[in-house]
């Protein structure tokens, strides 16, 4: 009998180290050095996506507990609150793109937000690469805004806020990690999820 028990329990174990090897993803953008073969509508705006998810995916890998809540004044975002807010513009950028609600996850802490967050770029990437200039052209933001507010409103934005987390996390003293070159898309050090 303690034979079957012992066969259970390993069967068990194996079931839930599958399911959460299946829960993680491996997280995207990890080497942009690779880009599309044509220049469309599409594929441009695709690459400012892509940029945006290395630029930030670099900027927060590595962030430790005890970095989440600093702060250069009373008056500025956290770390932390800053990947929040990221988290909420990815909403707004995949919510224009897919065209389809997504339902944002409570009780995210800041490496989780921003985990979904390159999840969502990516899924964004992933469409914008496949869009013709229609389809671009009909992309709005929140119901009543053209794709050019998505450029110089959400994309922008998060771009501005990843650099905010790499000069941020310098000040605290667990600066960017070494070997990201953002001019070619490339990352020669160590990767983390």
């Amino acid at each position: 009998m303690k034979s079957y028990s012992f066969i259970i329990l390993i069967i068990f174990f194996c079931f839930m180290n599958s399911v959460h090897a299946q829960d993680t993803k491996a997280l995207p953008f990890e080497d942009i050095s690779t880009y599309p073969g044509s220049l469309t509508t599409g594929t441009v705006a695709a690459r400012m996506v892509e940029s945006l998810g290395f630029r930030y995916r670099y900027a927060s890998q590595g962030l430790k507990d005890e970095n989440m809540d600093f702060r250069t004044s009373e008056e500025a975002r956290t770390i932390g609150e800053t990947i929040q807010h990221i988290y909420g513009l990815t909403m707004v950028i995949h919510d224009a793109v897919l065209n389809e609600p997504y339902d944002q996850k409570e009780g995210l802490n800041p490496m989780q937000a921003r985990e979904e967050s390159l999840h969502l770029l990516k899924a964004v990437y992933d469409r914008l690469l496949s869009m013709n200039d229609a389809e671009v052209e009909a992309i709005n933001v929140r119901g009543d805004h053209p794709f050019w507010i998505l450029i110089n409103g959400p994309l922008a934005d998060a771009l501005w806020h990843s650099g905010q987390i790499a000069t941020l996390r310098r000040a605290a003293g667990n600066p960017m990690p070494k070997g990201v070159n953002v001019f070619l898309g490339k990352y020669n050090g160590k990767v983390e999820e």
